[in-house]
């Protein structure tokens, strides 16, 4: 299938003519893909079969969904009303209806139904159900044909049904009393309807084989003219009659007798609101002069996506139709839009770019700062196994055995652990029942990054080995660089800027002291 080709294929056979619409519904709106129209050119089964697969291969319509009409004196419609009741014990009545006023055997007809609408008759409310009757045989031709085009069978319905259905998609079609007169060669149809409804049907034909415009013209206006006053008896609201007519020859005729023996005005069909022709692009205009007479190919695609409608095909050969939603992106052909779009996604780019290089920026800052504690981390995990050594002599020896600490002791063991260019700025203590807790701030200056760090983990490798101290914390370093002034330079020089960068480590460190 073509790309752009989907939805369901409509397809009709009428007196010397094929026409073909493809089109889809989404919501309330039908679109036209595409569509075709063609003369019958040997009129029998076989041929047009023939001519039909050709067409729809040239076409490139191959396996759509298809949905096609019955007519003839053999399909028959009849227009019920029953109290209200379930839809399934509603389905038995209607088959018994349709036996008792000699619809057949079930093996020699088809017939489906559907509610039409609840109307209140005598205080009562009843549904009113339109049901169609076809023979089997005509189904069954129906399918063959569509199975030699290779086509995926979706819905069999008839010639009314598919006008019904129109009516939405035509202009005016579903609002007030309509009848709606479609001429096809030598065979009509009129159907009333009351606000989209159906209320009414006649299916009238000529035999002539000369002159059969003006003898369709004129059966079809004897007809109108009877729909006319069945129309006036049953609905006396004083509301207008309007006259929609469809088909392809004698229509303007057919409206000008209309005019002249019925005084009523005859209205073409035209496009409604609902229908997209902007699929067809240049042949847009093509298919609304033609309109008129695609009406029941475009009914059948209407058709095809109404879940409760009349199908005569059945259950288990029917193709499921699906609705699926479609996006309108005809916006994008305007130059401002464009634009507009181009300048969103430029804008979202240049966020995730500026966004990308914040977090490399960021993860390169952990990077540095995680190579800057690895001594210290390292240092940490060479003394874990000191302080799990004095804990278990402690436990050995008892915590009388090694001896009470003193102020004294603390300060000694302290000033022993400080190496050259290490400095202490502060001590503070404090306590907590009958423990010491000591902080200690100070800071190493030195000339180079490595040997600042080297003289800090020998002071805190002290600590943390010493057997006056326990539950030793390192808060975060503060490694920075500075300028200091060489020794023996003049104050003089000192103002010329005549200085060194050295590293200076920041620290501070908690523990707690026991038996002060």
């Amino acid at each position: 299938m073509a790309l752009g080709k989907a939805g369901i294929l409509g397809i009709e056979m009428g007196s010397g003519c094929l026409r073909l619409v493809c089109g889809d519904v989404s919501g309330s709106s039908l679109r036209i893909v595409d569509f075709a129209a063609e003369d019958v050119l040997i009129a029998n089964a076989e041929n047009v079969a023939q001519q039909l697969e050709t067409l729809i291969s040239r076409r490139d319509f191959r396996s759509i969904p298809a949905a096609l009409t019955l007519s003839g004196p053999g399909v028959v419609h009849r227009l019920l009303e029953f109290p209200i009741m379930p839809l399934k014990e509603l389905g038995v009545v209607v088959e018994r209806e349709i036996r008792t006023f000699g619809g057949g055997d079930q093996k020699d007809v088809a017939f489906d139904w559907e509610v039409t609408e609840e109307t209140v008759s005598r205080n009562l409310n009843q549904l009113q159900v339109l049901v169609a009757i076809a023979p089997r045989s005509q189904v069954d031709e129906a399918r063959q044909l569509l199975d030699q085009c290779r086509l995926k069978l979706a819905l069999i319905t008839t010639v009314p049904v598919s006008l019904l259905r129109a009516l939405k998609y035509i202009e005016g079609g579903e609002h007030g009393l309509r009848i709606f007169l479609y001429l096809d060669g030598q065979r009509g149809y009129l159907l009333g309807v009351k606000d989209g409804v159906w209320s009414f049907y006649r299916e009238f034909s000529i035999m002539t084989s000369g002159g059969e415009v003006d003898a369709i013209v004129g059966e079809a206006t004897r007809e109108a003219n009877r729909a006319l006053l069945y129309f006036r008896q049953h609905f006396r609201e004083g509301r207008a009659i309007e006259f929609l007519l469809g088909g392809e020859k004698g229509l303007e005729e057919l409206k000008a007798r209309l005019q002249r023996e019925i005084k009523t005005e005859g209205v073409i069909a035209h496009p409604g609101r609902g229908l997209d022709l902007e699929p067809l692009k240049e042949r847009a205009e093509i298919f609304r002069d033609l309109f008129s007479s695609f009406v029941i190919p475009l009914g059948l695609v209407a058709a095809a996506y109404v879940k409760t409608g009349i199908n005569l095909v059945p259950k288990e050969a029917q193709t499921t139709v699906t609705r699926w939603p479609r996006m309108n992106v005809s916006f994008v052909r305007r130059p401002v839009s464009v634009m507009l779009i181009l300048l969103v996604l430029i804008g979202f780019h240049l966020f995730l770019v500026r966004t990308g290089r914040s977090y490399e920026r960021l993860l390169g800052e952990r990077t540095a700062l995680y190579g800057q504690w690895l001594p210290a981390i390292r240092a940490a995990q060479e003394s874990r196994p000191l302080h799990e050594s004095q804990k278990l002599l402690e436990q050995y020896l008892g915590s009388k055995a090694i001896g009470e600490p003193s102020w004294v002791d603390i300060f000694k063991t302290l000033s022993g652990l400080v190496p050259p260019g290490l400095v202490l700025h502060s001590l503070g203590v404090r306590k907590d029942k009958e423990d010491w807790f000591i902080v200690l701030k100070g800071e190493v200056v030195a000339t180079d990054g490595y040997i600042a760090q080297v003289a800090f983990n020998r002071f805190y490798r002290g600590l943390k080995s010493s057997l006056h101290m326990e539950e030793i914390e390192l808060l975060p370093l503060d490694i920075s660089i500075v300028k200091v002034a060489p020794v023996g330079v003049s104050a003089n020089l000192q103002g010329e800027g005549v200085k060194i960068k050295k590293t200076r480590v920041q620290f501070e460190v908690r523990g707690q002291v026991k038996g002060i």
